[in-house]
């Protein structure tokens, strides 16, 4: 009796699959996200997913940062 094998999912329960996120690449950008894809055996979806987890919060402290950081003294004196 064959059974038939159940699919693997990475994502963690709760993830919006039905809500997908779609983001423009340029070629060379969508080739590295492809290889690493291949390389790691995951869909791109998935890749481009971790590659946004592990950057999300340095992106946020980088805005944060900026936000409160008084502009230029050039601004300042006029």
């Amino acid at each position: 009796m064959l059974r038939k094998k159940t699919p693997v999912t990475r994502s963690p329960r709760g993830v919006l699959s039905s809500k997908p996120v779609y983001m423009r690449l340029m070629p060379e950008e969508r080739r590295q996200l492809e290889e690493l894809s291949a390389a790691q055996n995951r869909s791109t979806s998935s890749v481009a997913r971790l590659i946004y987890l592990e950057g999300i919060e340095s992106y946020k402290a980088k805005t944060t940062n900026e936000a409160t950081q008084p502009h230029s003294t050039l601004c300042a004196r006029y």
